[in-house]
């Protein structure tokens, strides 16, 4: 399985839509929190604290997550080398998490630049209020759920057609729904026990509250049980593709 995820981490960094890829996330969010005359402007925000990153970032998330994870198995597909893949020594969870692990991975390297924001802030407030590291790292771990939740679903997405384009469009579309769509649909709900459902059942409400620096078991839970839920559903997508092929 390692063998296969070094194989696509070194495969996404031979093109130029793998640079592209992670430019687009750091650029867009230096320009929206430090140059840009808008809400998410951390230097008008009058506070130190990065919560203006974390509304912004799920949000970039749906638009990278997506043209990361879109060649994952589409792309495999259209030259036909799935089939040669699918001969090799490895089970199908082994196949799936390898391509799952290296997307996590491209997650983390986007991320992690993000952390100069924080010597930013702390170099440029005034006073000796430390900044809450406690939150922000809450904050980050939610963000990293939302992404592999992201992750999983682009998975997904690319066993279902051999075109990237399509893949793309069909992740983008389901992380939408799973991000917002349900807080959407709770909003417009009278009933509490309804209203708690529908929230329940979208990534957004847990996120918040992990955003928030609350940690509570129920939204680690979650984010468990929905990836391993939608990697379970990819399994069996790849199964029938097998039989189809092989």
């Amino acid at each position: 399985m390692w063998a296969l995820v070094k194989r696509e981490w070194f495969v996404f960094f031979s093109t130029p839509l793998g640079y592209l890829s992670l430019g687009f996330f750091l650029t867009l969010s230096t320009l929206f929190l430090w140059f840009l005359d808008t809400d998410f402007n951390l230097l008008n925000a009058g506070f130190a604290d990065l919560n203006a990153f974390f509304v912004l970032a799920p949000w970039l998330f749906l638009l990278l997550v997506p043209a990361l994870s879109m060649r994952s198995f589409a792309e495999e597909k259209r030259t036909g080398t799935l089939e040669l893949l699918l001969t090799k020594p490895l089970s199908l969870w082994q196949i799936l998490l390898g391509k799952y692990i290296v997307n996590l991975m491209l997650l983390l390297t986007v991320l992690l630049p993000t952390v100069v924001y924080f010597f930013a802030l702390d170099a440029l407030k005034l006073g000796d209020n430390p900044i809450d590291w406690g939150s922000a790292i809450s904050a980050y771990c939610g963000l990293f759920f939302v992404g592999a939740s992201f992750v999983a679903l682009g998975i997904f997405s690319a066993l279902l057609t051999k075109s990237q384009a399509t893949a793309f469009m069909l992740a983008l579309l389901l992380c939408f729904l799973q991000f917002y769509v349900w807080k959407g649909i709770a909003e417009l709900i009278k009933d509490q026990g309804l209203y708690r459902f529908f929230n329940a059942v979208g990534i957004f409400e847990h996120f918040i509250n992990l955003r928030q620096g609350v940690v509570t078991l129920k939204d680690i839970v979650y984010f468990l049980g929905f990836n391993y839920m939608v990697l379970y559903i990819s399994k069996q997508l790849l199964y029938n593709i097998k039989n189809q092929e092989l």
